[in-house]
């Protein structure tokens, strides 16, 4: 038998407490499996009659299995599960690194869930998942003789009604390189399911693990950043802090960015010059009588700032502008000036900006409508963003602000209806944040 016949062949192992091999006849792909997604195609189709029975035989049948995918090697659990007048069909690949109960996550690369009608037993829809995140995934609808599909990005649907030339029942049993060969022309796969290098992500994987070893000794005081000297003032007066001093918002991205400037020339950064505004370069009329009084745009200023400082420890022969440092441009994605990008977008902003310039953290300003009389958008906050793919090809978003480690949702949750303006900063292994004693 030559080695092209023998590929073809595929084996399922169907799993008690013991695996035992028990080979299926010959099942030809409708396209190759891509390297990207684990495969369970053929689990599917072995299965194909009883995904299609009548709601009662398939309610009385086995419910949970495990296969072993001939091909990709891939475990594969199948299972039933009824829930809200509807019944779900799963084909769960197992991902040996995800410890979610017993190494089959719903949300695994891969896998299959077909929910169907419980009353009827007509198809709804099918949710096929691309990476092993839950937000990360695709949803098939039954559309007459085609099929309808959205696709989901860092949990927001970027691609809507797609049609796709192929029945959904067909759909049920075909690889998923079968349905991005089909859609190629229309979704751009190599962002949904990058061909990711997780080296290229270890400087910034070097830097969270570091500043969070530090977050336990970092002491919390409004207003506290530290000084040139390595000594903790107040940002506004520069005179020392007394009693318990410690670092507010700013004074903590100032912290973060003097772990790339202390190694790099030896000196920390200097308070004067962060705090130097910008006024040709933001606000408007009414802003510009309220700077004194409310400083709107303290945040903003401050992140450029730090962002330009670093920028010209890369660059010592450059000359930057107070803009060059700011993400103005992310697919998908809409900037306003001075504004930035809505904080409910920002899973998949960061998604985006580390797909296309890997190895590089962010410091956002977070800016909201403040005050009244007038009321003004004002930057209110400062956070740091560590976008980047971990060494198993996950993507992560690390989220430091004041003095400790939080996520998107707990800033979406603080800062409802809000924007954030991003800073971009190239990430550094020789990073050594501060020390407070």
């Amino acid at each position: 038998m030559d080695k092209r016949t023998q590929n073809r062949l595929i084996f399922v192992f169907l799993t008690a407490s013991v695996l035992w091999a028990a080979p299926i006849s010959a099942l030809s792909f409708e396209g190759p499996p891509t390297s990207r997604i684990p495969e369970n195609s053929d689990v599917r189709r072995y299965l194909r009659s009883q995904v299609l029975a009548p709601t009662d035989e398939v309610l009385s049948g086995e419910r949970e299995q495990v296969f072993r995918h001939g091909v990709s090697d891939t475990r594969v659990k199948y299972e039933v599960r009824t829930q809200n007048g509807s019944f779900y069909l799963l084909f769960l690949n197992e991902i040996p690194h995800v410890r979610a109960g017993d190494g089959f996550p719903v949300y695994g690369a891969g896998s299959y869930v077909i929910k169907r009608s419980l009353s009827d037993g007509s198809f709804s829809q099918a949710k096929i998942f691309l990476q092993t995140d839950p937000g990360f995934f695709v949803r098939l609808f039954p559309s007459g003789a085609r099929t309808r599909m959205d696709v989901y990005v860092a949990g927001d649907r970027l691609y809507n009604d797609i049609l796709v030339a192929a029945p959904f029942e067909q759909l049920l049993f075909a690889p998923v390189s079968r349905l991005m060969e089909m859609t190629d022309a229309i979704v751009d796969w190599s962002l949904v399911v990058p061909e990711v290098e997780p080296e290229r992500y270890a400087e910034v994987r070097v830097m969270v693990e570091r500043a969070r070893d530090g977050l336990s000794s970092l002491p919390d005081a409004e207003d506290g950043a530290m000084n040139e000297d390595g000594e903790l003032v107040f940002i506004e007066s520069l005179v020392l802090q007394e009693g318990q001093p410690g670092f507010n918002c700013s004074g903590f991205a100032k912290w973060i960015s003097d772990g790339i400037a202390k190694p790099r020339s030896g000196e920390y950064l200097a308070i004067e010059r962060l705090k130097e505004k910008h006024l040709d370069h933001r606000g408007h009329r009414w802003s510009d009588r309220r700077e004194d009084e409310r400083d709107p745009y303290f945040g903003l200023d401050w992140s450029r700032n730090l962002a330009v400082a670093l920028l010209e420890l890369d660059q010592p022969r450059g000359e930057f502008g107070p803009e060059d440092a700011d993400v103005r441009e992310v697919r998908y994605a809409r900037y306003v000036e001075d504004v930035g990008y809505a904080v409910d977008d920002l899973q998949r902003i960061l998604y985006m900006l580390a797909i296309e310039e890997p190895g590089h953290f962010y410091i956002g300003s977070v800016n909201t409508e403040f005050g009244s009389e007038p009321a003004l958008r004002q930057h209110v906050h400062v956070a740091v963003f560590f976008p980047y793919f971990d060494e198993n090809g996950r993507f992560r978003v690390t989220v430091l602000e004041r003095n400790v480690e939080t996520d998107l949702d707990s800033l979406a949750e603080r800062y409802p209806g809000s924007y954030v303006h991003l800073v971009r900063a190239r990430a550094d292994d020789t990073f050594a944040p501060p020390v407070i004693e």
